[in-house]
Parts: structure tokens; sequence; C-alpha cells
């Protein structure tokens, strides 16, 4: 490598909200960010993916695939197949949240290539996914499980920080061509307190120093006027203050549970596996499609009679958004106190049927929509992206057999949740699924995009082939 070549720097902050950054950057809270980025840059929404959760929705930015498409439909689930195929397994379930992380890279598909098996020399720090990167690459492979360890017994959460920005500027003298860096503060902080509190708000000021310092360096490197520099977020945050622990819910009526950590139960009827706390997936474990084997997901009506009278109440309370499940032939049904729909997917496109209300706000969008008019059409609404991110979710083998959507405010999970949660993400609501896309140049092509274009878009400025297949389109 040497100075002319070009650089994408991505910085992930980690739960950034859109609107939090904008107030910043107004309010002069951010000033080597307005000075060096968005001055002569760009500031634009992206919609991340389902479930917006930490490491499904890092996939977007490091493979250009919706976690649907990768089989990996949340931070924690459960393969029906595997589970009733053996009762010992190493793939019978995963969380990502805790040791099992170390299973993701092994979990991602093999012929889906990572940005860190295309760039020439690539660097991560904090990465989830880290496949592909050479040896001595992962500049927190051994750090960042004391790091995280350590902050989450003690509240502290600002070293972890202070050590991404020390290890970035360090990897700056090896002349790398990508960076991927998750600065963790800011969603730490919103799950402890919530996205607006001091603590949490200190984070993007942080990335903001961290921002000056790095730019300060490409400049003396010379590399400044060849680099893009990307900040961005997975997922969004709303501030939480109730929560309904779904498996335990259900455990109280009657239906024997498995969830993480409890995973071992005597003929245990269903599952619920929770990703971001907002956003659960309820497998049935003795309902048989009709005519079909236990393995295969439920559709339809079979769904709703899994649950029998637990249905009405679970969608009767103030918790809860909405319910998603299977229909046939690629059908996708929808209910909440606001009405049903079903979404249906064709080889010219997806439509969305309100009936008995509205649960999206959509009105009825009977033409079938490619994905890119699908983004237009839902983008500004509660529930952006929505008709693509429930099909790319249920695409999944591994997704669940009905997905529960709590309110912005609640949440699904409880127990074993300590600290307490006090913000959470996860849902298709706008507060979790729209990102902040911050980045130094301008003149990309506008409009509505997602968190999956930011790979092609990588790729093309670092003038590598495009990967065929992937779920974005590069904005370039």
């Amino acid at each position: 490598m040497n100075r002319r070549d070009p650089l994408v720097l991505v910085y992930l902050v980690d739960g950034a909200r859109p609107d939090v950054f904008r107030r910043l950057l107004d309010e002069g809270e951010l000033p080597n960010i307005r000075r060096e980025v968005t001055a002569e840059g760009t500031f634009r929404l992206a919609s991340s993916c389902l479930p917006s959760t930490t490491g499904p929705a890092h996939l977007p930015f490091l493979l250009g695939c919706f976690p649907g498409t990768l089989n990996i439909p949340g931070i924690r689930w459960l393969d029906k197949a595997e589970f009733h195929a053996r009762r010992f397994g190493l793939n019978r379930f995963r969380s990502y949240n805790g040791p099992e992380a170390l299973l993701l890279n092994r979990d991602l598909p093999p012929e889906r290539p990572t940005i860190f098996e295309l760039a020439r020399r690539p660097f991560a720090i904090y990465s989830m996914v880290t496949r592909g990167l050479p040896r001595g690459h992962d500049l927190t492979q051994h750090s960042k499980p004391w790091m995280y360890v350590g902050a989450h017994l003690t509240d502290r959460w600002v070293p972890v920080d202070r050590l991404a920005h020390a290890r970035l500027m360090r990897c700056l003298d090896a002349y790398p061509d990508y960076i991927f860096a998750v600065f963790t503060n800011v969603d730490c902080y919103s799950h402890l307190r919530d996205p607006f509190a001091p603590e949490t708000l200190a984070g993007y000021r942080y990335v903001d120093a961290s921002v000056g310092q790095v730019v300060a360096k490409l400049k003396r490197q010379g590399r400044w006027d060849d680099t893009l520099l990307i900040l961005t977020s997975d997922h969004g945050m709303s501030a939480t203050g109730r929560h309904l622990d779904l498996a335990q819910y259900l455990d109280r009526r009657g239906i024997r549970t498995l969830y993480y950590p409890v995973l071992w139960k005597n003929r245990p009827q269903a599952s619920v596996m929770i990703s971001g706390n907002a956003v659960g997936q309820i497998y049935f474990l003795k309902e048989a499609a009709r005519g079909g084997h236990l393995a295969e997901p439920l559709v339809g009506s079979r769904v709703r009679d899994a649950l029998g009278p637990i249905w009405d109440e679970l969608l009767a309370r103030e918790e809860i958004d909405f319910l998603a499940w299977r229909g046939a032939d690629r059908t996708y049904e929808i209910a909440s106190p606001r009405g049903e729909a079903t979404i249906r997917r064709t080889a010219q496109g997806t439509t969305y049927h309100p009936r008995n209300g509205d649960p999206f706000g959509l009105g009825r969008l009977a033409t079938p929509l490619g994905e890119r008019a699908s983004l237009e059409a839902t983008f500004d609404s509660d529930y952006p992206d929505a008709l693509v991110q429930l099909d790319q979710l249920f695409a999944s083998s591994r997704s669940g057999d009905l997905v529960v959507v709590s309110r912005s405010g609640y949440d699904l999970r409880e127990a074993f949740e300590w600290p307490e949660h006090h913000g959470s993400h996860g849902s298709l609501h706008r507060d979790h699924m729209h990102v902040p896309v911050i980045y130094n140049r301008t003149g990309w092509t506008p409009g509505p995009a997602r968190t999956a274009d930011l790979f092609p878009t990588t790729l093309a400025w670092l003038g590598l082939p495009p990967v065929e297949g992937t779920d974005g389109r590069s904005l370039l």
C-alpha cells in the first residue's frame, strides 16, 4: 500500500440516532465532524434491517446482505431442523450475545465473501465478523473479551471506546485500505440509562474527538483526499419504560418454553428468541405443518391455532405493536391492534393489502413494487422498508414461526437482563430502523438508502469488482 491508495474508514457508532447526531451537529457539539465531514459532505438517512440489532445489523455493511439472506435471522435463533434431528448439537440454537459470538464467522455462508476477504489490507476494531482478516488485523481480538466483561460488570464503557481510538490511530501507520471500527458507548449507555442521557451524548462527543485526530493524521500522511470516511450506525434506539418477558409470559400460560439461558426443559412446546429486546421470534416445537414435518415452519392459520386463546390476549397487550407470520405462497400476514394486512411477494414485486384497518399505515399498495420502489414507498413511514424486511427475514430457514414486535417504549425481555435495559431496539419502527449515514463526499445517488448499500459503495471506492447477489447497490 502507498499514500495514494484509496481508503474507506467506517465509524460504526453503535446505536446512534440520526436526530441526536443532527442536533449535536447543529448545536456545535461535534465540531470536528462538522468541519471535516459534513461541511463539504453529506448527512443522509438509511434504513437498517430486521432485526435491527448488533450482530445481524452489521452484516449488511460487511457482506452486503440482509440477515435473512445469510440465514442469520437474529442475535438469538433456533434451527428447527437441527433441533428435531438431534438431542444435542452445536447448531440447534445460537446466541451471539456471549461466548457463542465466536461462532458467527462459522455460521456465515462460505460462498458469501466478507469485505475483509475482498479488500487488500483490511483492519477491524471490535467487529463481530472477522472472517478474512489477515493475522494480526483484528486489532481487538485479544482485548475485546476482557474489555467487554469489565465494562459490563462496572458499567464503565468509556475505556472501551478509548481503546478503539488508540487502535485506530495506530493502524493508520500500516496504510490500510479498509477499516471497520465499532464505537460502543452510545449503544451501551442508551441501554444503561436512555438514548438521551448525558453519558450517551458523551459517546457522540468522543467519536467527534476521535474523528478530529484521525483526520489530522490522514492529512499528515497525505491520504485524506483519497479517503472515504463514513459515520453510521447499525440501528437506532428508543427509551424503554416497561418490559414484557415474552418467554416467561408463555411459560406462565402453560406453554413450556425454551429461551436463553434456559435451554433444557422436558418436552418443550415452544422457544422464544429475542433480538435487541424489541423483537421476539416464537418457534412452535410440537405442532407440525399441515401434511409436513415438525422441522418445517408453520404457516397460515396453524400459527394462530398454536397459541390458541393466548393469541388474542397477547395482541391486546399494550406492549405489543404487531405480530407477523408466514402465509401460503410467499405471503406474510400482519396483525396489530390497528388491523390486519397481507404482504404478497411475486416475481413482479411486493404488494401490501390492509384489511380491517391498516397496521403499517401505508394504505393499499396493490401495484407490485420492486425492492427500490418498496423502499421509497415506505421510507418516511413509521415502518421503513417493512415489506422487504419481513420478506428477507422469513426467507431464512432459521426464522421463527411467529415474529412478535413490541411498541416503542416497551420491550420483550426482562429475566436475565442485568443490568436492566432502559433503551431497546430490534424492531421495524423508524426509531430503530433509521440510521445516520454521514460521509465526506457529495453528489452520490439521492433518495432513500439501505445500510446494505454501503458494501457495494465501498467496493466501488476501492476499485474492486462488484459482488453479485447482494441486497445493496452502490451509491456512487
